[in-house]
C-alpha cells in the first residue's frame, strides 16, 4: 500500500504540474513584438504584450548586455527587431520551460532606465529606454560643416560693403545652405548626409526670419562651437502624450498631437542654430509622469526647459499665446490657476500621486528661487518673439504653480501656442507653416536671452568676448 501510495501521490503531482503547463500555456501573457527606435531623447525599446506579465532583468558586462527574462510568457514574435542607436542586436531564447528570454546586445555600457508598463491601444507594453542623443539633424550638420566658409564670406563683404538687408542677408545664406547640402558643404561634413527623394528636393525650403550675424572686420566673430565650447541644450517638453490626450478641439484635434509637431519643428530649428542643442523630453505619443520630465531635462545637462502646449477655455472665442513660469505662492490670475490645476491633473490621468511632504516642497522652492527671474526674462523674450506670430492672449508672463515647472533646476516656462478650443486656432494649429512660425518665434526668445547672458564655455559667451574687445553690441543667431 505504502508503494502504491507513493505512486499515486507522484502520479498526482505530474497531473498538477502538467495542468499548470496546460494553464501557463493557454492563459499566460503572450509578447506579442519586439521593437526598437533611436531619437532625440537616446534609445527605446518596447515590449508588446496581450497582458500584464511578470519580468526581470539582468545587466551583463563583456560584452554589454541587457537580459529580460518573462516567465509564463511565450513569444509570437518570430524574428526580432534589427538594432539602433544603444542597442546592436536583438535576441530571443527560452532558459527554461515558459519563461522567454530577449537579450538586447549593447553598443556600449550606457544603463538603462527603470522599466516601465504603459497602457497602449493594444495591451500593456513594457517600455525600456537608453539615455543618450539620437543622431543630429542633418541641417545641423551641414550648418556646421559649412559654417565657417559662410562666417569668412560675411566678414569679408563687411569690410567692402554696406551691410546688407537682415532679410535679404538671411536669405542668401540660406540659399548657399542649400546649395551646400548637393555640394561642397556635404562633402566637408565628417558625418555623410543621405540623399534626399525627390518629394524633398521639391519641396521649397521654410521661410527665414530673423537676423543674421553681423560680425565687425576688425574682430571675426565665432561662427561655430570651437575646441572647448559645449552647446546650449534646450529641453523641449511636447505636453501630455499617450493615454493623456490633453485638451480637444472642436474639430476633434488632441493636444498631444499638435504640441508634438511644433516641438519637433522647435527641435530642428534648434540643431540648426549654430551653439545650440535640442533634447526631446518625448518624440514619440508616450505619457511621462510630470516629475520625470524635468529629470530628463537635468539628466541631459540642459541650460533651459521649455514645456510646449495648446490652451483650451471654455469659452471657444479665447485666443492667443501665452508664455508661463513658475510661482509657489499663488497665480497671476484665475485663468492661470484653472489652467495649472488642469495641467496638474495630468499625472492624476496616469494613476500618480502628487501629494509631497513638507520637506520635498521646501527643497523645491529654495532650488526654484534662484532661477524664477532668469525664468521670467527668459520667457518675456519668447512672448515677444510670440508677438510676431500673432496676438497674445496676455500683454505680460504670467505665472502659477505649475507641477511640470516646479522640478526643473533651471529657466523653465510653460508656453501655449493658442487655444485650440477656439475652431480657428485650432486649424492654425495644424497647419505646419503655422507651426514653423510659432517655433521661429520661441527660438527668437531663446536666442535672445542667451545673447544677452551668455553662460560661460559656449559659442555665445565666445561672441560676446569677441564684441567686447570690439567694443560693439552684436546680434548674434537668427532663426534657420
Amino acid at each position: 500500500m505504502r508503494i502504491r501510495g507513493i505512486n499515486l501521490s507522484q502520479a498526482v503531482l505530474a497531473i498538477a504540474l502538467i495542468a499548470a503547463l496546460c494553464w501557463n500555456i493557454a492563459f499566460g501573457a503572450e509578447l506579442r513584438s519586439v521593437d526598437v527606435r533611436t531619437g532625440a531623447t537616446g534609445t527605446r525599446a518596447e515590449l508588446k504584450l496581450d497582458a500584464r506579465a511578470e519580468y526581470t532583468l539582468i545587466s551583463l558586462a563583456n560584452p554589454d548586455r541587457l537580459v529580460v527574462d518573462l516567465p509564463g510568457t511565450r513569444l509570437r514574435a518570430a524574428t526580432m527587431p534589427a538594432g539602433g542607436g544603444a542597442v546592436r542586436t536583438v535576441r530571443s531564447g527560452q532558459p527554461v520551460a515558459g519563461t522567454t528570454r530577449i537579450v538586447f546586445d549593447l553598443a556600449s555600457s550606457v544603463k538603462a532606465m527603470p522599466p516601465r508598463i504603459e497602457e497602449g491601444p493594444d495591451g500593456p507594453v513594457l517600455v525600456i529606454e537608453w539615455p543618450g542623443d539620437g543622431d543630429a539633424d542633418p541641417i545641423a550638420r551641414i550648418a556646421a560643416a559649412s559654417a565657417a566658409s559662410v562666417a569668412s564670406t560675411t566678414t569679408t563683404s563687411a569690410s567692402t560693403a554696406p551691410v546688407a538687408d537682415p532679410a535679404a542677408a538671411s536669405n542668401d545664406a540660406t540659399s548657399r545652405l542649400i546649395s551646400a547640402m548637393g555640394g561642397q558643404g556635404a562633402a566637408a561634413s565628417a558625418t555623410p548626409v543621405a540623399a534626399a527623394t525627390p518629394a524633398e528636393q521639391a519641396a521649397p525650403p521654410p521661410p527665414v526670419t530673423g537676423p543674421e550675424i553681423v560680425a565687425p572686420a576688425q574682430v571675426p566673430m565665432p561662427a561655430a562651437v570651437g575646441p572647448g565650447m559645449r552647446p546650449l541644450v534646450i529641453a523641449i517638453d511636447p505636453g501630455h502624450g499617450g493615454r493623456d490626450p490633453g485638451a480637444i478641439g472642436p474639430a476633434g484635434t488632441y493636444e498631444k498631437n499638435v504640441v508634438l509637431a511644433i516641438s519637433r519643428e522647435l527641435a530642428r530649428q534648434i540643431n540648426a542654430t549654430p551653439g545650440m542643442r535640442a533634447h526631446l523630453v518625448r518624440d514619440d505619443d508616450t505619457y511621462i509622469e510630470l516629475p520625470q520630465r524635468a529629470l530628463r531635462a537635468r539628466r541631459a545637462k540642459a541650460d533651459m526647459f521649455v514645456s510646449i502646449h495648446a490652451d483650451a477655455a471654455h469659452n471657444r472665442a479665447a485666443y492667443g499665446s501665452s508664455v508661463y513660469t513658475l510661482s509657489t505662492r499663488g497665480a497671476s490670475s484665475q485663468q492661470a490657476r484653472w489652467l495649472a490645476d488642469r495641467e496638474n491633473s495630468a499625472d492624476l490621468v496616469g494613476g500618480v500621486s502628487l501629494t509631497r511632504d513638507t520637506l520635498s516642497n521646501v527643497l523645491l522652492e529654495m532650488a526654484q528661487s534662484g532661477h524664477m527671474r532668469a525664468s521670467q526674462d527668459a520667457a518675456t523674450h519668447v512672448l515677444s518673439g510670440l508677438r510676431n506670430v500673432g496676438k497674445t492672449h496676455k500683454a505680460n508672463v504670467e505665472y502659477a504653480n505649475f507641477s511640470v515647472l516646479r522640478n526643473a533646476d533651471m529657466p523653465a516656462m510653460l508656453v501655449e501656442t493658442g487655444f485650440i478650443s477656439n475652431p480657428d486656432e485650432e486649424r492654425r494649429l495644424l497647419d505646419p507653416a503655422h507651426q514653423r512660425r510659432l517655433a521661429t518665434a520661441v527660438l527668437n526668445g531663446i536666442n535672445t536671452y542667451f545673447t544677452a547672458q551668455p553662460p560661460p564655455g559656449t559659442l555665445y559667451a565666445a561672441r560676446a568676448a569677441a564684441a567686447a574687445a570690439n567694443g560693439s553690441n552684436v546680434v548674434a543667431g537668427g532663426s534657420p
